[in-house]
């Protein structure tokens, strides 16, 4: 009994000591001053560079500099015209009075241009479903002698909005930006536009499905000419515009040559992971045209709401985009770029691209990188082996004359098998502490989404702390168990028994050097072999940090071991053995380090807003997971190529319970704050429905009013982030005083209440008019005015709409021919209206709770008004 009493006092003297109490206190201070100097000189030269360089705006240039030179100032003066009539929607006074402001526009343009350019303008007209007279507008610039057939250039916005949303980002920043080259282009006296042409092209009916690039693409006789094309679009409007696709991906080598080249092959799975798209697509895909897709898209909380004004666009953003549109366009204007594809172009060559701070484009085709990957992963196992080959037949011919205190071969029996299995335990516990992390991290995800779903909406540096913290606890976690593991297989083959812990931890902290960062390279070759199993151009990013980690791991390696089996010595810091292990790989690395912030920061502000969209109505699984995992996967990256050095100077204990507090902090932080404001709200969709029916069922005398049989108002409200309604519902009522009598929810997203009471009834009166002897009906509806007004019948009567021609409205003429003049026939008027005037509700709630804003669709869907009228003599 008192064996085993002095047996677990012992076991318990051994763990304080190995995770409470440190060895060597005043090593410990070092390694911490190492770190600490470490961790700030990457991060004050890394987070800075990344954020401030890659997020930095061009000077914008004034108005009065020479007209053929890009100025924000000239583009942003188009926005008070664009945008003064309100919502471009579809089919409205907006519309066409835009429409009227552009055609304006470009004949200005068309009389400061040389006798010799020709301007041709296209207006297509077109109707889509219900929605008519919508116009496609298309000019085409070129010279008087150039070829009918010349090809062309193209490049195209959209000028349409959505319901409540003065479009400023989208598209009004690519309509200001298209106008003012267009007068740059027109105003190059080296460009005659001889060679190429130049189609610019505003589509309307983009928010309604890109029906006007479909028609474009189906019907327009320019279109067989056109060689390349160049779309702009938002969904942001804060920082640079990216040039998110490129078709076909061998075209980016043009683009390169831009002022300021801002493009990732990552956005090509992101937007089609969203649900998002462009008037790209109609070309590409219906159209079979080879161009470009740029759009803003940081910070798009404004995106589809009554906030994206021309104020969210930020100041020099642009300025950024012209000048790249501009440059682009000049080179293929003036025939410094082939138009001419070849068949090959199409293959499976596509290439990667990506670029560093917003200032230099990287690309290369996948071939290449699969080249180099398998290069790497080839030298890596190679030298791995011929390593240690070479050093275990070395340690056997000189064992008897080497006596060095940093080799296995000094304390260790079976050393080559020890250092063999040591490899792929190192090389398992990597992967095991990553996938640790995460797991801890998306633990603490789900825990946040229960208790306070998207904590973080509206600030991009909270999830990193949130769920980057988490994670690297999970990573030490692991780390502290497998130390344990460690210990206990190094006690076991000794050449000297029994070894004291001392020792054990001394072998351990400077006797591994060698399998813990071949380990780390197998990783990463690891991640290099998924990549090319995969395919994804998106996964360059494991490439990019193997390119820099790789090389200099195998040339210290190689260079160390010459001078082992040299019997040569090297200099030695902070009493550690291969000081170069703490400090050259990651000076090495701070480019991938770099470029992995910056687009872990781009990426979360581009994520976080998403996530109050109707698109996110689609995912059965919480948003917080989403973001964490955008968040800890190149985290992840990052932690491993410190573990083993964490492995070599952490104190465990201490270190997990400084992350744990930051952790909690952290924790407490999110839970309590406010997510939502006026810059970065919560979204509803709002849906007014009304009925009212009529029935006439005798009359003697002409003209008469029909009474109302019923009526029936209601709104429904939705919660784009997947946010219980209820609360959101108590607070509208609250702050506004309007009653929302019967409410039923009918899920926790989605909640209806009667309207009635709340405006008025947008059908005045129905009067039918009169009848003649051949039982011809005419009745007039009174209503509110409105641009879309359906008529339908569910018999087979015949109808015509006296008035249709008329718009607006407020009075609709119907004339009814039946065959047999006791037929019973009804008819069905709806008015679709998208005007927050229309509205008290609205108006309420835009006034009183500037957090909550309404989500606008394409066409006037918000406002619906049906009215039914049954006749039956």
């Amino acid at each position: 009994m008192g064996k085993n009493r002095i047996s677990v006092e012992s076991f318990s003297s051994s763990i304080h000591q190995r995770f409470i109490k440190p060895i060597n206190q005043r090593c410990l201070y070092k390694h911490l001053l190492l770190w600490v100097i470490l961790f700030g000189c990457l991060f004050i030269l890394a987070a800075p560079l990344a954020l401030h360089f890659s997020y930095a705006l061009p000077t914008v240039k004034s108005r009065t500099i020479p007209l053929n030179e890009f100025s924000e100032e000239r583009a942003r003066d188009f926005y008070p015209n664009l945008t003064q009539y309100g919502p471009r929607v579809s089919n409205t006074r907006a519309d066409y009075l835009t429409r009227a402001f552009l055609i304006s526009e470009i004949d200005r343009v068309r009389a400061m241009a040389q006798p010799n350019i020709r301007f041709e303008l296209s207006l297509q007209n077109f109707s889509v479903a219900k929605t008519k007279d919508l116009q496609n507008i298309a000019v085409r610039v070129s010279n008087s002698n150039s070829s009918p057939n010349a090809p062309c250039l193209m490049l195209a916005v959209h000028y349409d909005s959505v319901e409540f949303s003065p479009g400023g980002s989208d598209d009004g920043s690519g309509v200001t930006i298209l106008l003012e080259v267009l007068s740059n282009l027109v105003s190059d006296p080296t460009i005659t536009f001889s060679q190429v042409n130049l189609i610019v092209l505003l589509t309307a009916a983009e928010e309604m499905g890109m029906e006007g690039a479909e028609v474009f693409v189906s019907n327009h006789k320019w279109k067989n000419d056109i060689r390349r094309f160049m779309n702009i679009d938002s969904a942001g409007g804060h920082e640079k515009a990216i040039l998110y696709r490129v078709k076909p991906s061998q075209l980016i080598k043009d683009y390169a040559h831009v002022p300021r080249p801002h493009a990732n092959v990552i956005g090509d799975d992101i937007l089609g992971a969203t649900g998002s798209d462009t008037d790209y697509s109609v070309f590409t895909t219906h159209g079979s045209l080879s161009g470009y897709d740029f759009a803003y898209y940081l910070d798009g909380y404004n995106y589809h709401t009554l906030i994206d004004r021309p104020s969210i666009v930020e100041i020099g953003a642009l300025q950024h985009l012209g000048e790249n549109i501009l440059a682009l366009s000049r080179s293929i204007l003036l025939g410094k770029i082939d138009l001419e594809l070849p068949a090959s172009i199409f293959d499976d060559e596509d290439m990667i691209y990506f670029d560093i701070l917003g200032q230099h484009l990287i690309t290369y085709t996948k071939t290449t990188s699969v080249i180099v990957q398998s290069i790497l992963i080839g030298l890596t196992v190679l030298i791995g082996i011929v390593v240690i080959v070479i050093d275990h037949f070395w340690y056997r011919r000189y064992s008897s004359s080497d006596n060095s205190s940093f080799s296995i071969y000094f304390y260790f029996n079976y050393p080559l098998i020890l250092r063999v299995i040591f490899i792929f335990l190192f090389l398992f516990c990597y992967l095991l502490s990553i996938i640790f992390g995460i797991l801890v991290a998306l633990l603490i995800a789900l825990i946040t989404s229960k208790l306070r779903p998207l904590s973080w909406y509206g600030n991009a540096t909270l999830p990193v702390f949130l769920y980057g913290l988490p994670c690297l606890i999970g990573i030490i976690l692991v780390e502290a168990l497998w130390s344990c593991l460690r210990r206990s297989i190094l006690s076991k083959y000794p050449k000297k028994n029994p070894m004291e812990l001392n020792t054990i931890d001394y072998i351990d902290r400077h006797c591994f050097n060698f399998e813990r960062h071949l380990a780390l390279l197998l990783f990463f070759a690891f991640l290099m072999s998924i990549s090319i199993y995969l395919g994804f151009r998106s996964l360059y990013v494991f490439l990019l940090w193997s390119i820099f980690l790789c090389p200099i791991y195998l040339i210290i390696i190689v260079i160390e071991f010459n001078f082992r089996w040299m019997k040569k010595h090297v200099v030695i810091l902070f009493n550690e053995q291969g000081w170069y292990w703490l400090f050259v790989p990651y000076i090495v690395t701070l480019i991938p380090l770099i470029h992995t912030l910056e687009m872990t920061s781009r990426l979360v502000r581009l994520a976080i807003p998403m996530m109050g969209r109707p698109s996110m109505s689609s995912i059965r699984f919480p948003q917080d997971l989403l973001i964490c995992a955008l968040v800890v996967i190149p985290a992840a990256i990052f932690f491993v190529i410190f573990i083993p050095n964490i492995q070599r100077t952490l104190n465990y204990s201490r270190t997990l319970i400084l992350l744990a507090i930051s952790c909690l902090i952290v924790f407490i932080v999110a839970c309590t704050r406010q997510p939502f404001n006026s810059t970065h709200p919560k979204i509803i969709d709002v849906a007014h429905s009304s009925r009212v029916v009529y029935k006439l069922l005798n009359t003697n005398h002409f003209p008469t009013e029909i009474p109302v049989y019923s009526s029936h108002a209601s709104i429904q409200l939705k919660s784009m982030s997947l946010l219980n309604l209820s609360p959101t519902l108590d607070e509208i009522s609250r702050r506004t005083g309007l009653t929302l009598q019967n409410r039923e929810c009918s899920s926790s997203t989605s909640c209806s209440f009667d309207d009635k009471f709340n405006r008025t009834m947008p059908f005045k009166q129905v009067e039918l008019t009169s009848i003649n002897r051949s039982k011809n009906y005419r009745f007039t509806f009174r209503h509110a005015s409105s641009y879309q007004i359906d008529v339908t019948s569910s018999y087979a009567v015949n109808f015509n709409v006296h008035n249709s021609f008329i718009k607006p409205r407020t009075e609709t003429i119907v004339d009814v021919q039946t065959s047999n003049p006791s037929y019973a026939f009804d008819i069905q008027i709806t008015l679709y209206r998208c005007d927050l005037q229309d509205s008290p509700f609205l108006q309420s709630l835009t006034k009183h709770l500037p957090h909550i804003v309404m989500w606008g669709h394409g066409s006037c869907r918000s406002l619906k008004d049906e009215l039914s009228l049954t006749v039956n003599f």
